[in-house]
C-alpha cells in the first residue's frame, strides 16, 4: 500500500513543496546552537552563535536562488520545477555561480572555513 501510494502522497506533490524544502533546510542553524549550548561552556556557545549567524547569511543567498528559480518556473511545486526548469543552468549562469558559492559556504570549504581560519 505505501509503495503504490507513497510517491503520490509525499511532500513533493504538494503545491508548496519548494517552501517546505526551504523551511526544512533552514533548520541547520538551530542544530548549531543546540550543539554549542550542549557543551556547557560559554565560549562554545558564543562560537556556535557565530557559526549560526554565518549559516543564516549563507542560507539567505541560497533561498533567494531557489525562490528565483521557482518564480521562473511559475510554480512552487518540486515536480513542476523539475519539468519546467531543467534549462536553468544554461539560461541563468549567474544563478548557477551563486548556487555553487552557497554550496561551498554551507560545506565550509577552503575560502569559507571559519573554524579552521580562526586561529590564523
Amino acid at each position: 500500500y505505501s509503495f503504490i501510494y507513497g510517491s503520490y502522497y509525499s511532500a513533493s506533490y504538494s503545491g508548496l513543496s519548494v517552501l517546505w524544502f526551504l523551511a526544512a533546510a533552514s533548520t541547520s542553524s538551530y542544530s548549531l546552537l543546540c550543539t554549542g549550548w550542549g557543551g556547557y561552556n560559554n565560549y562554545s556557545f558564543l562560537s556556535s552563535v557565530r557559526c549560526a549567524f554565518g549559516s543564516v547569511s549563507f542560507e539567505a543567498c541560497f533561498m533567494c536562488v531557489v525562490i528565483f528559480c521557482a518564480l521562473c518556473s511559475c510554480s512552487y511545486n518540486l515536480i513542476d520545477f523539475y519539468y519546467n526548469c531543467w534549462l536553468s543552468l544554461l539560461l541563468f549562469p549567474l544563478i548557477y555561480v551563486l548556487f555553487l558559492i552557497c554550496i561551498l559556504c554551507e560545506t565550509n570549504r577552503t575560502p569559507f572555513d571559519y573554524g579552521e581560519a580562526e586561529s590564523e
